[in-house]
Order: structure tokens, then C-alpha cells, then sequence
């Protein structure tokens, strides 16, 4: 009888941080465009330039994989990029056609300099965060996160 009241409130504990999840990742939706503006960069590019900062040079295809988006969405946002001169694109040798999207020196020192005004920003906004309750927390999402993948594969 003690491992269902366990597994219970396991569950009701996960539940709950699940909808705490939630509920934060729509109060930041609203406030991450104006911190990534005030950055140097809109919530757009970041997420691409984040995301190639990641994986390295990646096709237009494997960028949406990765961010679950669709591809015409990355397309969109790597030609605005490819204006800005943070990206090119580069000959793939996998594929004739389906170039690879390279962040150039300028798009890393964008994207660098825009993390560090983040982590500015968002010091500022919560100054009283601990940063090692953070860490844990992050790695109690993460962990949560893979297990919740491997149960879809």
C-alpha cells in the first residue's frame, strides 16, 4: 500500500511542476521578445543562431527538426539572418542542393554579445534567484525532459 501512495504523489508532484512549466513558459513567451530586442537580436533569430551555435552548420530541414518548427518558418528567418550577415550558407556534401547555414564571425559575436545581455537583463529582472537552486532545478528539468524523450522512441 506505502509504493501506490508514493507513486502517487510522485505523480501529483510531477503534475504539478509540469503545470508550474507551463505556466512560466507563457509568462516568458511575453517578456522573451522584448529581452531578446533589447539584446540586439528578435526572439526569431536568436533561436536559430542558438540553434546552429548547438549543432554547427545545418541545413534549413535539419534546423526545423531540431526546434520543431516547420522549414518554410527557419527558410524565412535564415534570409533575414543571410541580410544581416550573421549566416551564409556553404556547400554541403551530402546534398547538391540543400546548403548548410554557417554563422559567420559576425553572427557568433551577435549572438554572444546578445547572451551576455541577457544574462544582464535577466539578473537584473530576478535578482534574488539562487543560482545554484537554478542549476538544480535545470538539471531536474533536463532529466525529466530525456526520460519523457525515451518513452517516444
Amino acid at each position: 500500500m506505502e509504493q501506490k501512495t508514493v507513486k502517487h504523489k510522485t505523480g501529483k508532484a510531477l503534475h504539478d511542476l509540469f503545470r508550474e512549466v507551463f505556466e512560466l513558459h507563457a509568462a516568458l513567451s511575453v517578456i522573451m521578445d522584448t529581452v531578446h530586442e533589447q539584446a540586439g537580436l528578435i526572439t526569431s533569430q536568436h533561436r536559430i543562431m542558438r540553434a546552429l551555435s548547438d549543432i554547427g552548420p545545418a541545413t534549413v530541414p535539419d534546423i526545423a527538426a531540431v526546434l520543431g518548427v516547420s522549414r518554410q518558418f527557419v527558410q524565412t528567418v535564415c534570409n533575414n539572418l543571410l541580410s544581416c550577415e550573421f549566416i551564409e550558407f556553404a556547400a554541403n556534401p551530402r546534398h547538391k542542393r540543400s546548403k548548410l547555414a554557417v554563422l559567420t564571425e559576425r553572427g557568433r559575436n551577435a549572438f554572444r554579445q546578445a547572451r551576455k545581455n541577457e544574462n544582464r537583463i535577466i539578473e537584473q529582472a530576478l535578482p534574488g534567484i539562487d543560482p545554484v537552486k537554478a542549476t538544480e532545478a535545470c538539471k531536474l528539468l533536463e532529466s525529466i525532459r530525456t526520460a519523457v524523450q525515451k518513452k517516444q522512441e
